[in-house]
């Protein structure tokens, strides 16, 4: 008779939707950025009068804005 074992598997890593990782999802150290990303997505819907629909668009652009700011101001 056979026996079932269960094996434990490590939750997947995010993934941006192109299938890439995403270089900033929220992590232990990451949660300052994550706040960032969220405020910019925001305001970026309060400017579309909070319009249903596009909360994908919102979050991705406003993770490429704070990645494009981040990497000015450490270089």
């Amino acid at each position: 008779m056979a026996t079932i074992r269960s094996v434990k598997k490590a939750p997947p890593k995010p993934l941006k939707p192109n299938g890439e990782e995403s270089a900033l999802q929220p992590e232990a150290g990451n949660e300052e950025v994550r706040q960032k990303i969220a405020e910019a997505a925001y305001y970026r819907a309060q400017q579309r009068g909070f319009s249903p629909g596009y909360e994908l668009e919102d979050w991705l652009a406003a993770e490429a804005e704070i990645k494009r700011s981040g990497a000015r101001s450490s270089a």
